[in-house]
């Protein structure tokens, strides 16, 4: 309880400190006030008791209370990242079953550190997850190379992972996105293309980002188009994301809006420069739209 002087000055004991800091971790109940058990962990790392803090991971049980659960898994964090220290077998093994058990922060960003494929299915499992999506994201992009056709497996429903449903969303959206980073076959376009009706913004800016890249020519206006009819649903960011798009890709984009702005005023339609529809046509017509806003 002494703050980060107490870690130095238990340290400084060296080797005969280690079993009273096992004892203050592995018998202690749990608690919400978690530093000083984290202190604790690194105080353990820091002597190299890393038998200690697997024992810690063997025995760990989930607290039944939700505010002891979030604090502990500040603990766990911190034991992770001392037990990357050591790159052996039984370190990632002991880090992969905490995951699988209780995945956090701290144990994703130590299985990406290891950089191996075994990982991938529980990474991809955990796109869903709000607290470790971000890290999960940055350990897949450094397996880029195992992760892209596990990806496009997922994407086709060839794994046990689930991708429809409420929370489902996220991991589509997200393996999208890696793949319209890491990039796909044209074998694979078929399988991606179907993204295109998705109802989710970002899942389906994703498929038009990855069919930009590797569709047949002759499917690239139909991709434009699908995106600008879209955009009544976009919010300003996603806005600003596809006129980037439509920008990169203007031989194709302005024969598009210019067909779609024909079409609405053929029908009566004005523009209305709160739509995102119309601002984005504007954008990519300028002047030849008839009028400003």
């Amino acid at each position: 309880m002494g703050g980060e002087s107490a870690v130095e000055m238990v340290v400084g004991f060296g080797k005969q400190a280690i079993p009273y800091l096992e004892r203050f971790l592995l018998d202690r109940p749990p608690r919400t006030v978690f530093i000083p058990r984290c202190r604790a962990v690194r105080a353990l790392g820091e002597l190299g008791a890393y038998p200690v803090l697997i024992r810690y991971f063997e025995q760990y049980q989930c607290p039944a209370d939700s505010a002891v659960l979030f604090a502990e898994d500040a603990v766990r964090s911190a034991a992770a990242r001392e037990l990357t220290q050591i790159h052996s077998d039984e370190m990632y093994r002991v880090l992969l079953e905490a995951a699988h058990q209780r995945a956090t922060s701290g144990l994703v960003q130590a299985l990406g550190a290891f950089g191996r494929s075994e990982s991938i299915p529980l990474l991809f499992e955990l796109l869903e997850d709000d607290m470790c999506r971000a890290d999960a994201i940055h350990a897949l992009r450094g397996v880029p190379n195992e992760a892209q056709p596990f990806a496009v497996l997922l994407l086709r429903g060839c794994t046990e992972i689930p991708i429809q449903g409420s929370f489902a969303v996220r991991r589509r959206r997200s393996a999208l996105q890696l793949l319209s980073e890491f990039g796909v076959c044209q074998g694979d376009w078929p399988e991606i293309r179907e993204y295109l009706q998705d109802e989710d913004i970002d899942c389906m800016m994703a498929a038009a980002h990855i069919g930009f890249s590797v569709a047949p020519d002759s499917e690239a206006e139909a991709i434009a188009t699908k995106l600008i009819e879209a955009s009544a649903r976009m919010n300003w960011a996603q806005e600003m994301d596809v006129v980037e798009l439509l920008d990169q890709h203007r031989p194709v984009t302005e024969p598009v809006a210019r067909t779609l702005a024909e079409r609405r005023k053929s029908k009566g339609e004005k523009p209305n420069w709160l739509s995102p529809f119309w601002r984005i046509l504007h954008h990519v017509l300028g002047e030849r739209l008839g009028q400003e806003p």
